[in-house]
């Protein structure tokens, strides 16, 4: 597996932000960006205005400007989220690229990321698992255009008669998908490289050859 590029802090932006004052447009990226690390800490369905607040060292009537409630908080990290599981994914699998490298560049990506971006795949994480919560729905939908995105990957795989034409193209999105997520999880459970490849690996070939006698 490649190895994993730091990306410079998160934490160092928002310090950096925090010493000098701020525009409208430079203060509500500083609050979004606490917001997701608050949202990564406590949790989608517990994260507050004061966890902002803190963070970001303003006054909490300073997150409400910005985020009158709740809900505008709420939305705006998933918003966050969303826009950048949706750019990550047609990113890794555009391109030319064969099949198999896209996948396994989509792969990578998913376990690198729970590193690099580690406040918004723990929000993704949690947010998968909102079933009676309110914001399910939206994943559901966020679910569905992502499998959209990997959908013609595996098309285009039986088109050129590298996958099985027996492949359902989307069943095959959704477990790659899944599988995506699952390496994520293996990513903070700390699961050694070596095995973190095997599994890559393993789960890549199987994808490959569904279908095949």
């Amino acid at each position: 597996m490649p190895a994993i590029n730091q990306e410079p802090s998160i934490l160092k932006y928002k310090h950096e932000l925090g010493k000098r004052r701020l525009k409208p447009d430079e203060r509500r990226k500083q609050l979004t960006l606490c917001a997701l690390q608050a949202f990564a800490e406590n949790g989608v369905a517990r994260a507050t205005h004061s966890h902002v607040a803190k963070l970001a060292g303003v006054a909490i009537p300073t997150v409400h400007s910005y985020f009158r409630s709740r809900e505008d908080l709420e939305s705006a990290v998933l918003d966050e989220v969303e826009n950048y599981l949706i750019k990550l994914v047609t990113d890794s699998l555009g391109g030319k690229k064969s099949v198999e490298e896209a996948l396994t560049t989509l792969a990578t990506r998913f376990a690198n990321d729970a590193t690099t971006k580690s406040d918004i795949i723990k929000v993704w994480l949690d947010w998968s698992t909102g079933v009676r919560a309110g914001v399910w729905p939206r994943y559901l939908t966020l679910l569905d255009k992502l499998h959209s995105i990997a959908r013609p990957v595996f098309s285009r795989g039986k088109r050129e008669g590298i996958l099985s034409e027996n492949l359902n193209v989307k069943a095959a999105a959704r477990l790659f998908i899944g599988g995506g997520h699952t390496l994520a999880l293996m990513q903070f459970a700390k699961v050694p490289n070596r095995d973190l490849a095997i599994y890559m690996d393993q789960f890549i070939q199987s994808l490959m050859n569904i279908g095949k006698p």
